[in-house]
């Protein structure tokens, strides 16, 4: 299990489909689900109104509808709290793949947005590609998640933990080091050999909770298609402003992938490098626009008649 958190600065958000938002809510923090399948994600926010703001103004959103006022405010300091339903391509497809979901944490405030989503290594690389392909996030980073951990859910286990403290008190972090690893080995009573290990060991934990949280600027094609795909199943949907909507994300995705080949045609991309590897990159970048292409022409028609 890891969770993954994406943001966007407030002055990007305004840019963005859901820039309405950043003129109604100062703060808007997300509570919990009350239903949650696609196209009909039902949640519970705790929103703070900007001035001259109220939850009539929500009436003209395409992607959030007002179903209930749970609680409003008696002073000023208070907020309300609303059952809302989203209709939005990223939430949709978390709802989707039915391995990930948003947790309390994720907010707008005056900094900008917090989406912290959980689930399976596979299907939040799914979700955090779509979000990057049409709304560069300012941020993203993600962790590992061990709800067996007693101990703040950290990377590293408790054993782990206490042997990276001994070894950090002791000065083997410091520059330069104050202790050898022999002499770590000798007070904790272990083969160097293990000591050795076990160090190894939590310094690549770490590296790669840290590192493995910054999203590559190249993207699979295969992930694309697949991520394409599973819009297309959002698009069978009559609703106009569904439609619209994921008609936009589809050309977004497309001016993503645009920009791609050009990367990688002037070879800019440190993750690939052999000239045949980046031919079929290139190839099936392009035939995913073509599918983009197909799936827009046809619901064009569909719409028309």
């Amino acid at each position: 299990m890891r969770e993954v958190t994406l943001f966007w600065k407030r002055s990007r958000i305004k840019n963005l489909d859901i820039g309405e938002l950043t003129d109604l809510f100062k703060q808007a923090e997300f509570i919990c689900y009350v239903k949650r399948i696609p196209k009909d994600i039902r949640i519970i926010l705790k929103v703070d109104f900007c001035e001259g703001k109220s939850p009539d103004d929500l009436v003209d959103l395409h992607f959030l509808e007002l179903l209930d006022i749970i609680l409003e405010p008696k002073e000023n300091s208070d907020s309300y709290l609303l059952l809302v339903k989203l209709n939005h391509s990223v939430s949709n497809l978390n709802a989707r793949t039915n391995g990930t979901s948003s947790v309390p944490g994720s907010r707008l405030d005056g900094e900008g947005l917090t989406y912290i989503i959980q689930g399976s290594p596979i299907k939040l690389k799914l979700v955090s590609t779509l979000a990057r392909l049409i709304a560069q996030p300012d941020r993203i980073s993600a962790r590992s998640l061990d709800f067996n951990s007693t101990i703040n859910q950290s990377a590293l286990s408790t054993k782990q933990l206490k042997i990276a403290k001994f070894a950090y008190d002791r000065g083997f972090f410091d520059i330069p080091k104050r202790t050898r690893i022999s002499d770590l080995a000798s007070e904790i009573g272990l083969a160097r050999a293990t000591i050795s290990e076990h160090l190894a060991r939590i310094e690549s934990i770490l590296m790669d909770d840290i590192f493995s949280s910054f999203d590559e600027s190249y993207t699979d094609p295969k992930l694309v298609k697949s991520l394409i795909e599973t819009i297309s199943l959002e698009v069978e949907n009559e609703d106009t402003n569904l439609v619209d909507n994921m008609i936009n994300v589809l050309n977004d995705i497309k001016k993503s992938i645009k920009s791609q080949i050009s990367e990688m045609k002037n070879e800019e991309f440190d993750q690939i490098t052999d000239d045949e590897l980046i031919q079929m990159a290139v190839k099936e970048h392009e035939e995913n626009i073509s599918f983009i292409d197909e799936i827009v022409e046809e619901k064009f028609k569909t719409m028309s008649n």
